[in-house]
C-alpha cells in the first residue's frame, strides 16, 4: 500500500474515532469538550492550526484541503470536513446556539454540494446527507451559492 493511502486510510479512522468521540461528549452535554474535538481533528485535516484556517473563507478553506492532492482524496478530506462541521451544527444546536449551528450546517451543506457537483452521480450516502442538512437550515436562509449548486444538482427535487 502507498504511503499516501495508507496516511488517508489512517486519516478515516481517526475521524471516525473523532466523531464519536464527539458525539458521546455532546450526548453527554460535555459541548465544550466536544467542540474542542472537533477543532483538533480539524487542525490534523487541514496540518495547521486552527487560527490558521479559520480566518478564511469557506472556498478557500476548500481550496486549502485541495491543494496538492489527488481527486479521490480531496473529495475525502472535503467530505471528512463536512463531517466535521455537521456534527459542529449539532453540539451547537445542543447548546441552544440557534446561530451557530445553522451556520455550521450551511458550512457543511456547502461543502457536501460542492463534492456532490462534481462528482459524476452523487452516491445515496451523499444525496441522503444533503437532505438531512438541508433539513437543518430554513430555505430562506441558504446563501446564494448554496441554492445555486442545489439547482445544478442533478434530480435535486428527489432530496
Amino acid at each position: 500500500m502507498p504511503v499516501r493511502d495508507d496516511y488517508l486510510l489512517r486519516f478515516v479512522n481517526l475521524l471516525r474515532e473523532a466523531l464519536a468521540e464527539a458525539v458521546r461528549l455532546r450526548k453527554g452535554g460535555r459541548h465544550e469538550q466536544a467542540l474542542l474535538v472537533i477543532i483538533q481533528t480539524q487542525e490534523k485535516l487541514f496540518v495547521r492550526p486552527a487560527a490558521e484556517f479559520i480566518r478564511l473563507n469557506l472556498d478557500q478553506q476548500i481550496e486549502l484541503l485541495r491543494r496538492g492532492e489527488k481527486p479521490s482524496d480531496a473529495r475525502t478530506k472535503l467530505l471528512a470536513y463536512a463531517s466535521l462541521m455537521r456534527e459542529a451544527g449539532e453540539i451547537y444546536a445542543a447548546r441552544d446556539r440557534a446561530d451557530l449551528a445553522a451556520g455550521a450546517f450551511q458550512a457543511a451543506l456547502h461543502v457536501s454540494l460542492v463534492v456532490a457537483n462534481e462528482d459524476v452521480a452523487p452516491d445515496e450516502n451523499l444525496r441522503t446527507t444533503i437532505g438531512e442538512l438541508l433539513k437543518q437550515v430554513p430555505p430562506e436562509q441558504l446563501q446564494p451559492p448554496v441554492v445555486e449548486m442545489l439547482q445544478r444538482l442533478p434530480n435535486a427535487g428527489e432530496i
